[in-house]
């Protein structure tokens, strides 16, 4: 059995799959690089065994399979990060209406949470064709984008805000596989993938200016034990907000085995494949 694996096709996970083509070849492993969504559709249909998730996918996926997550390694952040933004029309005093190329990814969700939660702004996200922030909000009064924002903007970094209110990092993605499958020497396989210039977390900080101090952040890349209890609140904070189908909680690889893992490796040679066939 060949073993494969699907992962955003998204710029800000590079140091996470830096070596992702070169492993997987080496293992034998098939590997789907897609949008977040179909990402998470491969993996509740079993076209794929393992997928980096969004918490908001790990949540509406535990109702259909026993999902869990493999202690390998996570994109989590806390306060300023540059990743996305909320942008304004100056000089409105309401807003109405909101524009994004990506409703219905993950960070747009927390997006629209902090919106209505910090500022008492409660919109729909209106799918755009155009991506460029400025046609954005010639159509609407805010634009939600995967983008930094500059200090001439009047935007709201959707990381920084996230910390802000809850005092917890923002996970926004994490290995997941299915409690009948954990195949063997996964976590290994998958450190793998990581640059090699990869550590355990990196600073983030925005240039100084005249007004303000500068602004900071931190991208953390290990799980521990701050990670599944900041996955867990999550968890609960999208389920409150009905993002989520059930009270999901986290479930990690290998807990409640009922039965011994196999011995055959799911990382086997396509001669032994063959064999087997």
């Amino acid at each position: 059995m060949k073993i494969k694996i699907a992962i955003p096709d998204n710029a800000i996970y590079r140091d996470l799959f830096f070596n992702a083509d070169t492993v997987c070849k080496e293992f034998g492993i098939s590997l789907i690089r897609t949008t977040e969504r179909e990402v998470a559709k491969l993996f509740e249909n079993n076209r794929v065994d393992v997928a980096f998730l969004t918490p908001m996918d790990y949540g509406r996926g535990t109702r259909i399979s026993d999902y869990r997550i493999i202690p390998a390694n996570v994109f989590a952040v806390s306060g300023y990060s540059r990743i996305a933004s909320t942008f304004f029309k100056q000089g409105l005093k309401t807003i109405k209406s909101c524009g994004s190329p990506n409703p219905k990814d993950f960070i747009m969700a927390i997006g629209k949470i902090l919106l209505a939660e910090r500022y008492n702004i409660h919109v729909d996200l209106i799918e755009t064709k155009d991506e460029k922030k400025d046609d954005i909000l010639a159509e609407f009064d805010s634009a939600m984008l995967w983008k930094k924002n500059f200090v001439d903007d009047t935007a709201l970094d959707i990381t920084e805000d996230w910390f802000d209110s809850y005092q917890i990092p923002l996970i926004m993605g994490a290995w997941v596989t299915r409690h009948e499958e954990e195949p063997e020497d996964l976590v290994r396989v998958l450190k793998l993938f990581e640059s090699d210039a990869l550590h355990d977390n990196k600073s983030v900080v925005d240039k100084p200016n005249k007004e303000y101090d500068p602004r900071e952040g931190e991208i953390k890349y290990s799980w521990n034990d701050e990670m599944e209890k900041a996955y867990d609140a999550l968890l609960e904070i999208l389920f409150y907000h009905q993002l989520t189908n059930e009270m999901a909680t986290v479930k990690m690889m290998g807990d409640e085995l009922t039965s011994p893992v196999d011995d055959n490796s799911i990382f086997s040679s396509d001669s032994e494949e063959d064999e087997n066939q």
